[in-house]
């Protein structure tokens, strides 16, 4: 039976056990009130029988009333009722009614006789009694007095016998209840002791299992019998047992997993207390023990983290109280992780480790904190890396020195070490005609005089000084001030390194720099706002020309501000269609017939009216808006030219000017021929206007471009000949089927015999290059023979027309008018 039924069974059983014998209890005790209740009227019975005794002397010596003797018949009827029912069981009950009614008859007779003797003579009575005093009412008298006492004596009786009575059940109740407890009792110890001796043996059992299996002792089962609770807890057990082992088994090989996993790990790893003793380590960190030559083998288990770093000295001994520090909180429970990064060299080798401390916090908050894992991961390899990285971000990889990034953090620490003085100067350098020793000796010289210049800045320049290349052949320079030098002196002796000759192997070059400086100033302004101010003082020293420095100013800053407007407003003319093109002729100067035209891009701007070329081309060129302007003039070139064919007019070729960046993007012959055949123009009828300034970007791009444009067909002019970059040698690597002298020779043909033979060489070259040679600026009659005297067969000025309209020149088209249409005053001067 289960241990749970059998308990219910008798904790049942026990209950109403305890019910019954509280029932017994309840009967009993009502028992004995009742025998009280019948001794009590015993008790009253005796005490009316002696008062009914006394009331019958009292009425024999004393004549009452009729009223009191008829109370005393009632009396006597009432005493006999309550004896009779005691007659059954007591006889002396019986003698006790049948004295009662001797004594009422007695009493009534004598009541009776004296009433008769009333009427005779008062002699023979006495005056206070109802008897006479004769001989014979004494005997009655004392007759009565019997009768009394032996009433009394029956009543004794009776009360004794009845009082036995009760006390012989008063007995067998309390016998009867004190029956019923023991037997209580004894059912209750039955049935606790069968309990207890169903779960004392296997318990004891399941104890003593328990205790070997505490004890170490593997291979424990407990014996199952019976199917109560405990065999299912014994079964339950040993399964338990068997898990145990199973689990043991698989934590076991768990761990020693871990621990390999621990150990293979490149970090060195120790197990803390909560008060920083070492605990465990794993082989990392013993290994790292024994390269240092530490004797103990567990290198530090059982010392004191906390205290070994407090302890350090040398030059990570800062480091090492931080870390103490750190890991102190994470012990106190403050943060649940700290790290750490420090250097560890070692006299052969830059060595660095990255320090994370963890607390070990156990699954339930109540168990308390078990300590901390602290671990050392060698990061040598990051850091160099880090390290060359930031060589590589902040150091100009040709000359060494540091680049733009590196000058402005070299800036920052400078003046965290120096503070701000108002007397630094910071100048920008760049050396002249760098590109044309770069095409005179090729770019390994020009490297290697870069890197010279760097060294030889960095040894004539004071240690306090910072010294970068920001980009190409621009020096940046910050040069420390004092009372004792003027501005001007110290950039003298900048400028002067840059002067002396360099001896680069059989070479002895020499070079010029030109340069922007701004002043420190009393107004502190961060580094990238000086290498602002110094790019636009240079910008506006190569813009002069004429000088070798130039100081920062605002006003520099009003013009930089004025190209940004300038820039901004250019991308909303191109994307609101604000430009035009105005076509000036090119005519044969013997016959004045036009043979051609130049399209000239004019800005129609919405608020200060129409703006020529100068105004706005420098800016397009230097914010990248050249090319979408260069695009927008060929396409709508193209498209005039479609129109006038559409109209049957005489097509002449049209020119179109092109820029350098144009030809920097690489796809420049694409878009030409996207032009011609989106406007079905034939190519010759195209002229593309190149200047000089190309040939500053001289490359295998460019060339490949140009000969794909020639292919396709298109006359390439070049521009401004003589002015610029140009040489015979780039005159044999391209091929140009239109060459234009600039109008500064033109113009000046009359006045300086220079002009006039440079003007009559450059016909000469193009000549022998089989070139047509056009004349730009020609103004007057005077300058147009003398450029028919020289051989000029084609011309371009104001004395034959200005720039004019798309419809103006169309008119010109239709008329096929001769030029000039009217010979100019001689106040009319060009526009």
């Amino acid at each position: 039976m289960k241990l749970v039924r059998l308990s219910v069974i008798s904790i049942t059983a026990c209950v109403m056990g305890l019910i019954a014998l509280v029932l017994v209890g309840l009967h009993s005790m009502g028992e004995m009130h009742e025998k009280q209740a019948e001794i009590k009227a015993l008790m009253d019975l005796h005490h009316r029988i002696g008062e009914f005794s006394v009331a019958s002397d009292a009425l024999l010596t004393n004549r009452v009333p009729p009223s009191r003797l008829a109370s005393y018949r009632d009396e006597a009827v009432s005493l006999k009722q309550t004896l009779s029912t005691l007659s059954d069981d007591h006889p002396g009950a019986r003698r006790a009614i049948h004295h009662i009614d001797f004594l009422v008859g007695t009493l009534s007779a004598v009541y009776s006789q004296s009433a008769r003797l009333q009427e005779g003579s008062d002699a023979q009575r006495q005056a206070d009694s109802p008897l006479l005093l004769s001989l014979h009412s004494q005997a009655i008298m004392n007759q009565v007095a019997d009768y009394g006492i032996e009433l009394d004596t029956a009543l004794r009786e009776v009360t004794i016998q009845r009082q036995a009575q009760i006390a012989r059940d008063a007995n067998w109740i309390a016998a009867s209840f004190a029956g019923a407890a023991v037997m209580f009792g004894l059912f209750c110890v039955a049935a606790f002791g069968l309990l207890f001796k169903r779960i004392n043996g296997p318990l004891r059992t399941l104890s003593q299992a328990v205790q070997r299996v505490e004890a170490g002792e593997h291979g424990v089962h407990v014996p199952v019998s019976g199917s109560d609770e405990f065999a299912d807890l014994s079964r339950t057990f040993n399964r338990m047992l068997d898990q145990q082992e199973s689990m043991v088994e698989t934590l076991s090989g768990a761990l020693a997993t871990r621990r390999a996993l621990i150990d293979s790990l490149p970090a060195h790893i120790a197990l803390l207390n909560e008060t920083g003793k070492i605990l465990d380590v794993n082989n990392q960190w013993r290994h790292f023990g024994t390269d240092n030559d530490q004797r103990d083998a567990t290198f530090g288990v059982g010392s004191n983290y906390l205290a070994v770093c407090r302890a350090a000295d040398g030059d990570c001994a800062e480091e090492a109280l931080e870390a103490a520090d750190g890991l102190q909180a994470v012990l106190a429970g403050d943060r649940d992780a700290f790290a750490l990064e420090y250097p560890c060299h070692s006299p052969d080798q830059p060595r660095w480790f990255r320090m994370m401390a963890t607390r070990l916090i156990p699954a339930q908050e109540a168990q308390g904190f078990l300590g901390a894992v602290v671990m050392h991961v060698d990061i040598t390899e990051r850091k160099l890396a880090e390290q060359e990285l930031k060589r590589q971000a902040y150091e100009d990889p040709l000359t060494g020195i540091a680049n733009r990034l590196g000058f402005i953090e070299a800036f920052s620490r400078h003046l965290d070490r120096h503070g701000w003085n108002p007397q630094d100067i910071v100048a920008l350098l760049d050396i002249r005609e760098m590109r044309s020793i770069n095409d005179a000796h090729g770019y390994h010289v020009g490297d290697q005089l870069l890197i010279e210049m760097a060294r030889r800045l960095g040894e004539h320049l004071s240690d306090n000084t910072l010294l970068g290349r920001i980009s190409g052949d621009q020096f940046i320079v910050l040069l420390p001030g004092d009372d004792a030098s003027r501005p001007y002196e110290r950039l003298d002796q900048l400028a002067n390194i840059f002067h002396q000759p360099i001896h680069l192997s059989e070479l002895i070059i020499e070079i010029e720099a030109r340069g922007g400086y701004t002043m420190l100033g009393e107004d502190e302004r961060s580094a990238e706002a000086l290498l602002h101010e110094v790019e636009i003082a240079l910008h506006e020293t190569r813009r002069r020309d004429n000088s070798q420095f130039h100081s920062y100013d605002r006003e520099m800053d009003r013009r930089a501000q004025q190209r940004i407007d300038l820039t901004r407003e250019l991308r909303v003319a191109l994307e609101n269609d604000q430009f035009e093109l105005h076509f000036q002729p090119k005519v044969d100067l013997a016959t004045g017939t036009m043979i051609g035209c130049e399209a000239l891009i004019r800005w129609a701007h919405p608020e200060r009216g129409m703006q020529m070329p100068g105004q706005f081309i420098p800016v397009a060129e230097q914010s990248q808006l050249i090319g979408p302007i260069g695009e927008w003039v060929l396409f709508e070139a193209c498209r005039h030219l479609r129109e006038w064919q559409e109209a049957g007019l005489d097509l002449v070729r049209v020119s179109v000017n092109v820029s350098v960046d144009q030809f920097r993007l690489g796809d420049f012959t694409h878009k030409v021929r996207e032009a011609l055949e989106t406007y079905t123009i034939d190519p010759a009828a195209l002229t593309l206007e190149i200047t000089e300034s190309v040939f500053s970007e001289e490359s295998e791009t460019l060339r490949r471009q140009l000969n794909d444009l020639h292919a396709l067909g298109v006359r390439l002019s070049l521009d401004d000949f003589g002015t610029g970059y140009s040489s015979l040698l780039y005159l044999q690597r391209y091929t140009f089927d239109e060459i234009k002298i600039d109008m500064g020779f033109v113009r000046r043909i009359l006045d300086e015999p220079l002009n006039r033979n440079l003007v009559s060489m450059i016909l000469g070259i193009s000549e022998v290059l089989g070139a047509d040679t056009v004349a730009e600026g020609v103004e007057n009659t005077a300058v147009r023979d003398a450029l028919l005297e020289l051989g000029c067969r084609i011309g371009q000025g104001y004395y034959y027309s200005m720039p004019l309209e798309v419809e103006d020149f169309r008119w010109l088209l239709e008329k096929h008018s001769r030029l000039p249409l009217a010979p100019p005053t001689p106040t009319d001067t060009p526009l």
